[in-house]
């Protein structure tokens, strides 16, 4: 495929649409009639996306199998739209019955597709980006394989991957609101314990990943090939794997966050951050709750703009208590100074 054109030396441009790739110069047409591998329909749903693509399967460690399986259908029609005769009818459904066996022939691949279609699950109700869903399939993968997951909670799990995952990739996401996307109200307080129990072993057992280099975790990831390059840089790579870099979320994020939960106005929002950048300070935030910090700062910049806004009203979006917003708005104001500059202004 040449990068220039061959007439003028110019850049060449791809015409999808067309199927043509042409000079973005003097119109020549390089070449013509291109095959396009990509997706028949375009769709947010995994599971709809691939049973609609042109040429092959999506690769992805987000499958137990790497989407990379064969499905039969239970129409039971040839490829002119007949349908089967009673004994072919009965060949077929023997047929996919068992190849629907042997897709998931063991325990432990049927406790691994249960996690998975969890993670896929949570990650399409949160909204995350892919990278989050692939980096928690690995994770995962790799946490299986080096400890035992038997009789333990597939939701719970899946979970507890999505939250490291999170942290990993830089995503703002509590775990209240992870398990709470996959289990019953009743059961949120009870899976939330044993999903941070997860958690902390998963990252117990990844944390021994820092001894080894990017040289030798590469050869036991192969399932990384089926990775974009945003995910095999996240999970391949060693720095990664650092616990303290799980926990550099800028409390500027938990700001933003807050800010668009409550619909504050914009005003509030930007001072809100200017205080808090300018007040940075590690004594503030050490082994404080980083809600708390955010609607603090929030609450203080709504009083300083003479907006009426209620430390009930933040203290609930924030999942904090009106005494912790206080106390936070009380080591702001003991360790700094505020000072407001009033402009006059004429009435007309």
């Amino acid at each position: 495929m040449r990068n220039t054109c061959p007439e003028c030396k110019s850049a060449i441009v791809q015409d999808i649409l067309k199927g043509e790739v042409i000079c973005s110069f003097c119109g020549y047409v390089i070449q013509d009639s291109i095959e396009d591998f990509g997706q028949e329909v375009f769709a947010n749903d995994s599971n709809y996306r691939l049973k609609n693509v042109r040429a092959s399967g999506v690769n992805s460690v987000s499958y137990h199998d790497f989407g990379l399986h064969t499905e039969i259908d239970s129409q039971f029609r040839d490829y002119t739209g007949k349908y089967f005769k009673e004994n072919a009818k009965k060949s077929m459904l023997s047929l996919r019955k068992w190849n629907s066996i042997i897709r998931i022939s063991s325990s432990k691949e049927r406790r691994l597709s249960n996690v998975l279609s969890k993670i896929n699950e949570i990650s399409s109700v949160l909204s995350v980006p892919k990278v989050v869903c692939e980096t928690a399939a690995l994770l995962y993968r790799n946490y299986e394989n080096k400890s035992d997951t038997k009789g333990k909670s597939a939701s719970c799990m899946a979970a507890a991957a999505v939250y490291y995952a999170c942290k990993i990739c830089k995503v703002l996401r509590s775990l209240t609101e992870i398990v709470s996307c996959s289990n019953p109200i009743e059961q949120v307080n009870e899976n939330q314990k044993l999903a941070s129990k997860y958690y902390r072993a998963m990252v117990l057992v990844c944390e021994n990943d820092e001894d080894l280099g990017p040289q030798q975790l590469k050869p036991q990831n192969k399932i990384t090939d089926f990775l974009p390059a945003e995910s095999q840089n996240i999970c391949l790579n060693k720095p990664n794997y650092n616990i303290a870099n799980l926990q550099s979320i800028n409390i500027n994020q938990y700001i933003s966050k807050l800010a668009n939960t409550a619909k504050f106005d914009i005003k509030i929002e930007r001072l809100a951050l200017d205080i808090a950048k300018k007040t940075e300070n590690h004594m503030l935030s050490d082994g404080k709750s980083p809600n708390g910090i955010a609607a603090a700062y929030l609450y203080l910049a709504s009083v300083l703009l003479g907006i009426n806004i209620l430390q009930m009203d933040i203290s609930k979006m924030a999942g904090v208590t009106e005494v912790t917003i206080r106390n936070r708005c009380k080591d702001i104001l003991t360790c700094f100074r505020i000072t407001l500059k009033v402009k006059p202004t004429l009435k007309v």
